[in-house]
């Protein structure tokens, strides 16, 4: 795949504390550090999302056209590489830490579409990185056949949620609420649609952006669409309190009151079937 770099530099020095450095990332939790005679390299996987990426130092620069920047500026021969088609949501986690170096190392960065070295600007680096990913979509339609289309708001939200899920977990484990994963799934129209499972007299909570909520009535499952049924349960849902916007959930007091109204209400009936699909195939284009 694709990768999108940043190289670091600095301003007439091309000084890097080694043992520092490894410091620094050896406390940000998912880098790992393995070094040799070719190069140095922190290796990032994401602990909640799984995506990786890496930074490396290495003996010869790979900065291609090296010699139309500006000479005050010395190439350190360590960059960052990311894959393009990394979602914005964790893309954007590690340009917080291209920031954080910068900041700590006195470093500037270059990107191959950057007119030369530059100090860090996080919507220069957004905007580079989204204009290749978009472009390299474009190019590449058998690749991009395997992945679906997401509007970067709601795909943002999503991953927000499945990274935050073990804290919202622990904070409703002692009020006996269930917090569901996200079921990633396709039509045989080869449509991608996001739902969750609702178990019948569960305190459940509710994540952004679902299509389906498949309800669990002992061994049954019934298959509602999830605006259909937010409806039914408008007046018995709660915001999250300081949570993503449209994560809901059902409080004890109202537990009862809300899977009687389920009951109550005739649901239009799904005919679709389903297809599970791997969470690292959404992409926000």
């Amino acid at each position: 795949m694709a990768q999108f770099n940043i190289h670091f530099f600095k301003e007439r020095n091309r000084n890097i504390d080694l043992e520092v450095l490894i410091q620094f990332f050896e406390g940000i939790e998912g880098f790992k550090v393995e070094m040799d005679n070719q190069s140095v390299r922190f290796l990032y996987t994401h602990p909640r999302l799984g995506h990786q990426a890496k930074f490396v130092i290495t003996p010869k620069s790979q900065v291609p056209d090296i010699y139309r920047l500006s000479p005050k500026f010395l190439d350190l021969n360590f960059h960052l590489e990311m894959p393009l088609l990394m979602p914005n949501y964790v893309a954007n986690q590690l340009f917080d830490l291209v920031k954080k170096i910068c900041q700590r190392f006195d470093m500037h960065i270059y990107n191959e579409m950057f007119e030369d070295v530059l100090a860090f600007k996080l919507e220069v680096v957004q905007k580079v990185f989204q204009m290749l990913k978009e472009a390299y979509v474009d190019r590449n339609p058998v690749i991009m056949s395997n992945y679906f289309s997401i509007k970067p708001d709601k795909l943002n939200a999503i991953y927000r949620y499945v990274d935050d899920f073990y804290e919202l977990q622990k904070y409703y484990q002692e009020l006996d609420t269930y917090v569901p994963l996200y079921h990633f799934l396709r039509t045989e129209k080869n449509k991608l649609i996001v739902g969750m499972e609702f178990k019948e007299h569960a305190l459940t909570v509710f994540p952004p952006h679902l299509d389906y909520v498949f309800y669990r009535v002992n061994q049954e499952i019934k298959v509602y669409g999830a605006t259909e049924l937010i409806e039914v349960l408008d007046k018995y849902l709660q915001d999250v309190p300081g949570f993503i916007k449209g994560t809901k959930v059902i409080p004890k007091k109202l537990v009862k009151k809300a899977h009687k109204a389920i009951k109550k209400h005739t649901f239009e009936k799904v005919s679709h079937t389903f297809e599970k699909v791997d969470f690292k195939y959404l992409i926000d284009i």
